[in-house]
Parts: structure tokens; sequence; C-alpha cells
């Protein structure tokens, strides 16, 4: 072995096997006792040669697991998607490292009916369109925070909504009121 491809040294002796220095240096990562990888720019340790996507972001604090997408960047190649239940072989060779990216898809309730989409702004019109609601000139848009506040969109049916994760909750409001007889 020429000094230039001196393998990478256990930080501290204790079989601590850094991945991505393994992948920079064109060799496969041994079975060792710990597993240190780069998510985003930081370093995590794994105490076993493997984790779930969803260990992953935990460890890395990216929770709740749903509102993230997790990608795993090989030497070379392009970006691979990793679901929250996919488990990564860290003795895989070409690991570089890995990013986290919000989530694909939203999802939130109208009248507390699920809906998802994956568009990262909706208007009070759309989302009472795709609840179902119509004509959506006679409804308007009513949000209920994490913490039960309400945000009305009676004045504002085409304003863009920031949608997030976790998922949000809208109501949809009559704007008539009803005859009494």
């Amino acid at each position: 072995m020429k000094n230039s491809e001196k393998m990478p040294e256990s930080k501290d002796n204790q079989d601590i096997i850094n991945v991505e220095e393994y992948t920079k240096i064109g060799k496969k990562p041994p079975k060792g006792k710990k597993y240190l990888i780069r998510v985003e720019d930081k370093s995590y340790l794994f105490d076993k040669g493997s984790a779930s996507g969803a260990e992953i972001l935990e460890k890395a604090g990216h929770t709740p697991v749903d509102c993230y997408s997790l990608y795993q960047k090989f030497k070379g190649c392009d970006f691979e998607k990793i679901s929250p239940n996919e488990k990564v072989d860290f003795t895989k060779p070409g690991i570089e490292r890995f990013i986290v990216k919000p989530p694909e898809v939203f999802h939130y309730t109208i009248d507390g009916e699920p809906e998802t989409t994956d568009e990262e702004y909706l208007t009070p019109n759309q989302i009472l369109e795709r609840g179902g609601i119509t004509p959506v000139s006679d409804y308007y848009v009513v949000q209920i925070t994490q913490d039960q506040q309400q945000i009305e969109y009676k004045d504002s049916p085409n304003k863009p909504i920031k949608m997030e994760c976790p998922g949000l909750k809208f109501i949809s409001v009559y704007r008539s009121s009803t005859p009494v007889a």
C-alpha cells in the first residue's frame, strides 16, 4: 500500500469507522464497532453497521421523520432517496454523506377529512376545491393552529398559504347566514 493510500485512523482507538473517509480513498468500510456518518454538515456516530432512514433522521434531530426526506450521496453519483423504513448499510462502498430536504408531499385536513398535496403553497380556494367544497364563493377557510388559534381567510381567498409539516388543519365556513323561517 502506498503512503498516499493510508487507511483512515480510528478516532481514540475505539474502532470508529469514518464512512466518508473510506469513500474518499476508494476503499470499502470494514466491519467495525462504530460508524461515523455525515448528515448535512454534522457527523453522527452509530453503534452498528446499519440504520434505517428514520433512525438517521432522528439522530440528526429531524423529527417528526415524516416531515423530512433523506437522501444518500454516493461518490460520483446523484442522490438516492432513502425511505424511513429502508435500511442503510454503512459498510456499502461509496457512501459520501446524507442530506435532508423538506417533504415531497404535505398532508392536511379540511373539515376533518385528510388531503395531500405536492405543492408548497395552496390558496384557501384551492383547499376548498380539493376538499370537494363547492361553490368556493359560498365558503371561506379558517386555519386551526397547533395551539388552537384560528386564522380566518374570509377576505383573502387567493392568498397563498405555506403548507407545513406536520399537516395543517382547516375548516370550511359557510359565508351566508341561513334564513330562519
